[in-house]
């Protein structure tokens, strides 16, 4: 009976409850019923609706994304044996998939009631361009260098886990705080309940998550993944550029790149007030998330100027510490970590953003290669999918290799 009156309660405080509206055959659910089925796969499209939420204004004037010679018949590797895509499509349950070569598109799909014009949730996709908004603080020069401590710049972690922790130990997730990531509902993780008092209550500002923080091991140490990391720089970036995340992203991103349609990023709801959640939630389409890719694809440069610091990428998505390299985060698993972003082994020095569901940003720079791939996975986590996806990125890159 509680659970019952909870939902109800939180339904009408989201104001979009499950059975006001669907999207074709998808329903849009609210904040307790949108990441179960059947309400996942439209909810993914309205997030920003959902939850409280901040735009991020584009110029207006999308720049273009010439078509070039388009894929047919493509099949992806694994282990030998030839996979389709769409069987892919359907157990991934892929709403866009889009690749650029040379930055042109060759390939791009919708799926399960997406379009060109769909918000696409990015899930933790967003810590990677978290990121890189630490890399333009830096180029604009508020932040000295991801050596200093993040305290520095944030006095409020003075006395905190955070305190005389580098920026580069937070980018590289291994600050060394105490923080449990675990998604399932009722695991009352770290990460559980700052989503629950923050997006789904409003009740607590995500800065006091940061801020109140403790420490259980040294900077460098280990890897952990941990969305308050990536919080924490999002308060980083903030407070030396005066900014709400939303308005320095549209500033250096989404009004320079050209991106074709606003985007919003989910907020803890406190009014002017509100943090962005910097690990996760923002939503935008398809190919504005390309776009973001091509820019680290091109080391930082848009169309002859250069944006991101010189050598920011290869800062960014190289892994240059013990504890982050390929082959070294868990037992068994060859991917590596950098600032934010997934290092794959091998000379190409590929990387990825990820999230949660089967949220993908790939780019290989050497290839001049991106891919977008956004899924609405039956799981938060499906390794048997990750292997899916990489191979198929993989497959691409070799179909299109120079």
């Amino acid at each position: 009976m509680r659970m019952w009156i909870k939902r109800i309660i939180v339904g009408f405080a989201a104001l979009i409850p499950s059975w006001a509206r669907a999207e074709g055959d998808y329903p849009i659910g609210d904040r307790m019923s949108m990441r179960d089925d059947p309400y996942i796969v439209g909810s993914y499209r309205h997030f920003g609706e959902i939850y409280a939420s901040r735009p991020v204004a584009a110029s207006g004037e999308a720049s273009p994304l010439p078509r070039g010679e388009q894929i047919t018949d493509f099949q992806y590797m694994l282990r030998g044996t030839p996979r389709s895509m769409d069987d892919y499509y359907k157990r991934a349950r892929t709403t866009g998939l889009i690749v650029l070569k040379d930055g042109k598109i060759v390939y791009e799909h919708y799926g399960f009631g997406a379009d060109e014009r769909s918000l696409l949730t990015s899930q933790s996709v967003a810590k990677s361009v978290t990121s890189t908004l630490v890399g333009f603080a830096i180029g604009d020069g508020l932040i000295r260098s991801v050596d200093d401590p993040i305290s520095s710049y944030l006095p409020e972690l003075k006395g905190s886990g955070y305190e005389g922790v580098p920026i580069k130990a937070v980018l590289q997730m291994s600050s060394g705080v105490d923080y449990t990531e675990d998604y399932d509902t009722g695991s009352m993780s770290d990460s559980e309940r700052m989503w629950n008092e923050a997006l789904v209550y409003n009740k607590t500002p995500l800065t006091e998550f940061v801020r109140t923080i403790k420490r259980s091991r040294e900077p460098f140490a280990r890897f952990n993944y941990a969305g308050i990391e990536p919080q924490a720089l999002g308060w980083l970036v903030s407070r030396v550029t005066g900014k709400t995340l939303s308005d320095y992203l549209s500033d250096k991103m989404w009004k320079p790149l050209g991106m074709e349609a606003d985007a919003n990023w989910a907020t803890d709801g406190r009014g002017t007030d509100a943090n962005e959640t910097a690990f996760c939630c923002i939503n935008a389409t398809l190919r504005d998330y390309a776009r973001f890719g091509l820019l680290m694809a091109q080391d930082g440069v848009w169309q002859g100027q250069r944006l991101l610091p010189e050598g920011w990428v290869a800062e960014a998505t190289q892994s240059d510490m013990p504890q982050v390299q390929p082959g070294k985060l868990y037992d068994g698993y060859d991917m590596g970590y950098q600032y934010q972003w997934w290092t794959f082994p091998g000379e190409d020095h590929a990387f990825t953003a990820e999230g949660i569901n089967g949220q993908f940003i790939y780019v290989n720079p050497a290839e001049k290669l991106v891919i977008v791939v956004t899924n609405v996975w039956k799981d938060w986590w499906i390794e048997d999918l990750e292997d899916h996806t990489h191979a198929m990125f993989e497959s691409f890159a070799e179909r299109l290799r120079n």
